[in-house]
């Protein structure tokens, strides 16, 4: 009787969610906060005749959430943990298999003998009462010339934890697929792209095309071998809400007015920044001697040098629109956000913050590592800048009305 009990209450607390969601489907979404990862590293060691040795390397992080989120989206908790145990299961296997394999490299090839690895790594895109939608990275070098990497979408309505199906997100397969093509053909013109139309028509029709819905659209991941070489690397195709709306239903075309997007440092971001159809292309890249900030082919150089980055990007009830990058200063264990003021067709460095979304806490032997998602510009956790070897001390913030830091 209790387990019936049970059954019948957990079925009605996902029926009042779900009543609930339908009640607000219209509803502008709102942005929330409260996501973080938590990165473990492991090294595994051996010995041969040569001496001891590094045999392999594994660097997992985790999706996490706070107790806020807890609370509020129970269900979407559950989620995110089921899948956090299955990737850390599949991680120990990979782990346990490229161990066997890294040893028996050892002893076919000593003089070109280098450690394996497999690393994994997760980056929010979006977070808000509608939808919370992010990256999985994974990385496995081994004997090879090269090691692979691959990006992987996860898209979840926020309420019932569920997944979100490509399809109740466009209206129709076969435009989106053309509209695919010609973002891809537009934005890589150097690229032939053989076979390209029927690949991603077969890709879109398994469900097996990568993709993450953004704050302003929904962005496509291609990557290394699926539609291009190695040497392509990453490709993506964003189309945003406002340039085709007839491709999406309209629930999906709500946008929060205030909204944080962390984006790969190392990749363009596109996004609208007056949230019309007009496209913006934001990019990064760092020197020895600055920082280069590129929006719609302007750029422009912040005397601040970076490297580690881990941008992202604001946009405020106001309108206004800003990048907070999060780097490591070169040389030094220590890191600092840098605050820019961007528009369509300008750049404005505002300040550079004692500030990292990194959270440390220093445990013997080693130090336990967090990083703070920002996805909620008007409340979310920052650290006041620490070393590697230390605690940090987080602090309750918000983007204030000219981008600057506030507390509490």
């Amino acid at each position: 009787m209790k387990k019936i009990m049970l059954v019948v209450a957990s079925f009605l607390w996902t029926v009042c969610f779900t009543l609930a969601y339908i009640a607000n489907v219209d509803a502008a979404p709102r942005a929330i906060g409260g996501f973080f990862k938590q990165v473990n590293q492991y090294n595994d060691m051996d010995r041969d005749e040569q001496g001891e040795y590094q045999l392999f390397h594994m660097s997992f992080a985790g999706l996490g959430v706070n107790e806020e989120i807890r609370a509020a989206y129970p269900l979407l908790t559950q989620t995110i943990e089921k899948i956090n145990q299955k990737e850390w299961q599949y991680a120990q296997r990979t782990r346990a298999r490229m161990k066997k394999e890294a040893a028996g490299y050892r002893q076919e090839s000593p003089e070109y003998y280098h450690p394996f690895e497999y690393d994994t790594d997760i980056l929010m895109r979006r977070a808000d009462t509608m939808a919370v939608s992010f990256l999985q990275y994974s990385y496995t070098g081994g004997s090879g010339v090269h090691g692979m990497y691959a990006w992987h979408g996860v898209n979840l309505n926020t309420v019932t934890g569920t997944e979100l199906p490509l399809e109740t997100v466009i209206t129709d397969q076969a435009a989106l697929a053309e509209a695919i093509c010609e973002r891809l053909r537009r934005d890589y013109p150097q690229n032939t792209f053989e076979h390209l139309e029927r690949t991603i028509a077969q890709r879109i029709a398994e469900g097996t095309i990568d993709w993450t819905l953004d704050p302003q659209g929904i962005t496509f991941y291609f990557n290394p071998y699926e539609i291009a070489s190695y040497a392509d690397g990453l490709l993506t195709a964003t189309i945003l809400f406002n340039e085709k709306p007839a491709l999406f239903h309209s629930t999906y075309c709500n946008t929060p007015a205030a909204y944080a997007q962390p984006f790969i440092d190392y990749h363009p971001i596109v996004t609208s920044l007056k949230n019309n159809d007009q496209r913006d292309v934001i990019s990064l890249r760092s020197t020895k001697e600055a920082l280069y900030v590129k929006v719609n082919g302007i750029e422009e150089a912040i005397p601040v040098p970076l490297e580690n980055l881990k941008p992202v990007l604001i946009h405020m009830e106001d309108g206004k629109n800003y990048l907070y990058i999060d780097g490591l200063e070169p040389g030094t264990s220590f890191r600092k956000t840098l605050a820019v003021q961007i528009g369509s067709h300008s750049i404005n460095y505002l300040e550079t913050l004692p500030y990292s979304f990194r959270h440390t806490i220093a445990v013997s032997p080693a130090v336990q590592e967090y990083w703070n998602f920002l996805t909620n510009p008007n409340g979310f956790y920052f650290d006041h800048s620490s070393s590697f070897t230390s605690d940090s001390k987080t602090d309750i913030c918000a983007i204030g009305p000219k981008g600057q830091l506030t507390f509490g």
